[in-house]
């Protein structure tokens, strides 16, 4: 039997770019004391190159373009910010880890570059948010999430962030609802059910609101497929209704009481009448690199910075901003938000110049690239390689609508210039 090694290479490629993703997520945590995860990671990629030269038949195809030239702008920003830095060893460090995930997205786009679609990229992701999730059941134990879920508390932050584990479980079960009104059903489809529970386990409000209006917004863009404006609106009213009293339902299951009962703390603590100790910490750390910004408005403080003014009032290290729009305001200035954010400026400026709602994909791309956008807000991902895979994802939806744009409008020239041949 002839062995295809182009469809070998392939799948290998999209499974280490798997392992790869979820070990950058876990194996901190997993090695513990050990400090060669790096080395792993390395290996990893080391991996996909030789996946790719075996598939390439030796032959390297590098592709320069936008999304390397604003992620090469940023790194020289970040390095710029540790000329007035606290603690310039801490900028200059986080800026080297900027380049090590420059490298790697270079591997990953050259590995990745002839693909005809963005959905083997989407079931990475997919993957990577249920295997993360698991991983943490499998750290604590089954009993541990079983009487976490019954006392109405959320995990410990040991295995990984809480709210990074929930993020991951909701960004899973979007896409898994994705692929069930786009596709045939699928046996892991069901996966997303305990997913749920680890998901109200982790107490992530952030998480629960991605799941409800990630959920929402592809029923509505699923309504409005039928080209009778009657019938959209009829199905859009029916789906909104049946989702409405779904999500009751389900919201009114004891194992989401913790995490309902957080997001009314928030609302209170945003109108003054109260609040949890997480949101008042939250909002005090924006008030910090607010202080922080006025200090230096131009290039920040140094990247990674806010960690070294947060660590002599809180006693904590690594102790982030909570929120990646101010963590880089603070740390890199207005230059490093306009460098940072201009790549995201130019996918949805793109998204949207080259919509196509009609494309089931374009519509979940589009999804998690606004979701990516809001939840910046609570979140710092600037640092996070998982960040920039969907970068590199959402860079790829691009090209293809622009390409399919451009032969949509070729085809039309041509048969414009037979029309006019013609008379």
């Amino acid at each position: 039997m002839k062995l295809n090694i182009t469809a070998i290479s392939n799948r290998l490629i999209w499974f280490i770019t798997l392992i790869f993703l979820v070990l950058s997520l876990t194996i901190s945590f997993a090695l513990g004391e050990a400090n060669y995860g790096a080395y792993v990671l390395f290996v990893c990629l080391f991996g996909l190159i030789v996946c790719y030269l075996v598939r390439e038949q030796g032959r390297i195809t590098l592709s320069f373009n936008w999304m390397h030239m604003y992620m090469l702008l940023f790194i020289g920003v970040c390095y710029l910010s540790s000329i007035d830095a606290l603690d310039p060893s801490v900028a200059l460090s986080r800026s080297f880890d900027i380049v090590k995930i420059f490298f790697m997205l270079i591997v990953l786009y050259m590995c990745f570059l002839r693909e005809k679609s963005v959905d083997s990229l989407l079931k990475i992701g997919m993957w990577t948010g249920y295997i993360v999730c698991f991983y943490a059941v499998y750290y604590y134990g089954v009993d541990y999430f079983i009487n976490v879920l019954s006392s109405s508390t959320r995990i410990a932050n040991e295995a990984l962030n809480a709210n990074t584990v929930g993020l991951l479980g909701a960004n899973a079960i979007v896409m898994t609802v994705y692929y069930m009104m786009y596709e045939k059903p699928h046996w892991w489809n069901i996966i997303a059910l305990p997913t749920m529970g680890i998901l109200a386990a982790t107490g992530s409000r952030k998480a629960l609101v991605f799941v409800l209006a990630g959920i929402v917004l592809l029923f509505i863009f699923k309504s409005f497929r039928s080209p009778n404006i009657v019938n959209s609106l009829i199905k859009l009213v029916a789906y909104l209704g049946i989702l409405t009293i779904t999500f009751i339902g389900i919201l009114q299951l004891p194992i989401f009481s913790e995490v309902l009962e957080r997001m009314s703390s928030m609302v209170d603590a945003f109108s003054g009448t109260g609040g949890d100790s997480s949101t008042i910490v939250r909002m005090t750390l924006v008030d910090i690199g607010w202080d922080l910004f006025y200090q230096a408005p131009i290039i920040g403080v140094g990247i990674h910075n806010p960690s070294v003014y947060t660590y002599f009032i809180f006693g904590y290290e690594n102790y982030y901003l909570h929120n990646n729009y101010i963590e880089l305001l603070a740390g890199t200035g207005i230059i490093g938000v306009i460098t940072y954010y201009s790549m995201y400026a130019y996918l949805v400026y793109n998204m949207l110049r080259y919509h196509d709602f009609h494309s089931n994909e374009y519509v979940m791309v589009f999804i998690l690239l606004m979701f990516q956008l809001i939840m910046d807000i609570g979140q710092v991902s600037y640092e996070s390689k998982s960040t920039y895979f969907y970068m590199m994802l959402f860079y790829m939806e691009v090209q293809f609508l622009r390409a399919k744009r451009g032969a949509l409008h070729g085809h039309t020239n041509s048969i414009k210039q037979r029309n006019e041949i013609r008379q």
